[in-house]
């Protein structure tokens, strides 16, 4: 029982350390309220609508994220769920790191969940609002650990398996890396059979179908433009490589912190490199032979990925890969598949500061050079990005909703009119004073109780030039043609199914058709009705869509549903043994 005890107290001092870097790291976030920044956007009561399951217009980019997310807020208020999102993925990282080193030692489990939570990578995707991707990234360590207990022969592991790669898959990127990482790991010779091996592939397959069938059902065109915006980028004058190493590199520079521009962003992943070097060794000890395999060989065409998008002599492949290639436009985003050099880089730099701190101390013969070795490791990762602290320096303070979004979305859900919504001005970002002055993705489609038109065109700056990525959304294309060529709005909104109106108050008013009724004047919000429009148009595959999803949530509840028999069953077993009167020896 003491050594039992005493894991549990080793275990129990990893949690307080990571609680300690999740609230410095997420600050201001924490508090009630949201936190609408980049991508990020809750809303207090997410309507469930035909778009978020992938029956709209555009590609299912948000599916089936903002589905599930729907289905949890009302009883709930949204910014409890993104709360406790943004607090799992950080945790549950940090956690999932400590895992993996935990048998080199409680000091190495602490340096690799601070080196994978606190990092540009992190950072970084927290400014630009991937909360959906950090918990994909953070289900990574996890999705190792059940995929190598399902080689050596467990079948409940391959239901934990599938769980975690459906968390993960709440976005695309992150069922697709989940997947990548781990089904090698299925597939190597191992004690698990063929049945186990094949339910765990087909499930994989089919939790990925919510967003691959309206995918397939809706090609998209101009995601050349978008190799080039969305490529690694290079902070400061080191280069691609050395901020590749060093996990940074998103592609908007305003969700850069200013740190990574100094000197101390390729000194501080110059000594985390050392580090790992250092530990290399220890890494096949540590996680065995066939996940340090796959660790590495994810961590290598990563890497490649990433650098190959931002190198003058290489990007030219990656927009053919990108142009040329079906799904090839999922590599755009070069940065975020650096996710498994991440860990690797948690995990190798924690085991070689456990081996520095133990040279240190045999050499010195004091135990507590080893541990002022340690802390100035977990230091490191602090060091290199400070201005990461308390939200980025407050860059993720909470806010609350001004009550005309409360009012307009209340008067659309009981006004009879029929149509569909247009929001104006015609952008896809938003930069409200309520907001703090963040740059923000429309609220609109998620606040509104209707089907929501936006821009989806993005304009990116690259240097000093402006780079406009075109949209996919039919509607949303026809509308902003018209606005641009200046033609008469009225019949073109008709046509396009669209029966409101919906101005936010964040810049000059827009020019609205002579024949729209202003229903609600507020400070932030105007809500404007149009007469007789046409049937919004209906999107294709609609079967198909609902089938997709129903199929991965079944898988979904029956591995929950299977897991919690199996835990059931055992534990109705043990007591029953323990209930057993004792042998007499008759």
């Amino acid at each position: 029982m003491s050594g039992v005890s005493g894991e549990r107290s080793k275990d129990r001092l990893v949690v307080i350390a990571l609680a300690a870097v999740v609230v410095v790291v997420l600050g201001p976030a924490l508090r009630p309220g949201y936190a609408l920044v980049g991508d990020q956007v809750f809303v207090p009561d997410q309507s469930l609508l035909p778009w978020m399951v992938g029956l709209g217009g555009g590609l299912p980019r948000a599916v089936p994220q903002d589905a599930v997310v729907s289905l949890l807020t009302g009883p709930v208020p949204g910014w409890i769920w993104e709360k406790l999102a943004l607090v799992a993925a950080l945790a549950v990282l940090g956690l999932g790191v400590a895992r993996l080193v935990r048998p080199a030692g409680r000091r190495a489990a602490v340096v690799g969940a601070v080196v994978a939570v606190w990092s540009p990578y992190v950072g970084e995707r927290l400014l630009l609002g991937h909360w959906s991707l950090l918990l994909a990234v953070a289900m990574l360590p996890w999705a190792l650990i059940h995929a190598d207990a399902a080689r050596a022969g467990s079948r409940r592991a391959v239901l934990h398996w599938l769980l975690v790669l459906g968390v993960a898959s709440l976005t695309v990127s992150g069922g697709l890396l989940v997947l990548a990482l781990t089904i090698p790991l299925l597939l190597l010779s191992g004690l698990l059979d063929r049945r186990s091996r094949a339910l765990a592939l087909a499930g994989g397959v089919v939790l990925q179908l919510p967003w691959l069938v309206p995918a397939l059902l809706h090609p998209t065109t101009g995601a050349a433009t978008g190799a080039d915006v969305f490529a690694l980028r290079p902070e400061g004058p080191w280069g691609a490589l050395a901020t590749a190493l060093g996990t940074g590199g998103a592609w908007n520079a305003d969700a850069v912190p200013g740190s990574r521009a100094t000197l101390l962003g390729p000194l501080v992943t110059m000594a985390l490199v050392i580090l790992a070097l250092l530990g290399r060794r220890s890494v096949v000890d540590v996680l065995g032979r066939p996940v340090a395999r796959v660790l590495v060989l994810g961590a290598t065409v990563g890497l490649i990925v990433a650098v190959c998008g931002a190198w003058s002599v290489t990007e030219g492949l990656t927009r053919w890969w990108v142009q040329s290639v079906p799904g090839g436009g999922l590599v755009r985003d070069g940065q975020k598949w650096l996710a498994p050099w991440l860990i690797l880089l948690a995990v190798a730099a924690a085991l070689g500061a456990v081996r520095v701190s133990r040279w240190a101390a045999r050499r010195t013969a004091d135990v507590l050079v080893g541990s002022v070795l340690i802390a100035a490791a977990v230091a490191l990762p602090l060091l290199g990005t400070p201005d990461l602290v308390w939200g980025a320096t407050g860059h993720l303070e909470s806010v609350e909703y001004p009550d005309d979004w409360a009012a307009a979305r209340s008067l659309l859900a009981s006004d009879p009119a029929p149509g569909d919504v247009v929001a104006l001005p015609w952008s896809t970002f938003r930069r409200f004073d309520w907001n703090v002055g963040r740059t923000v993705l429309d609220p609109a489609p998620r606040a509104m109780p209707r089907t929501v038109v936006v821009s989806d065109s993005l304009v990116v700056r690259r240097g000093d030039v402006l780079v406009t990525v075109p949209g996919d959304d039919p509607r949303s294309q026809q509308i902003g043609h018209a606005l641009e060529s200046g033609q008469d709005l009225a019949p073109v909104l008709r046509d396009a199914g669209i029966g409101w109106i919906l101005v936010e108050h964040t810049g000059p008013a827009p020019t609205l058709p002579s024949s729209a009724v202003n229903v609600f004047q507020g400070r932030d919000l105007a809500l404007y009705r149009l007469t007789s429009p046409e049937p919004a148009p209906m999107p294709a595959g609609g079967a198909a869509v609902v089938g997709a999803n129903a199929a991965a949530a079944l898988v979904l509840l029956g591995s929950a549903l299977t897991l919690g028999a199996g835990s059931v069953r055992r534990r109705f077993d043990s007591s029953r043994e323990d209930a057993a009167p004792e042998a007499t020896g008759w």
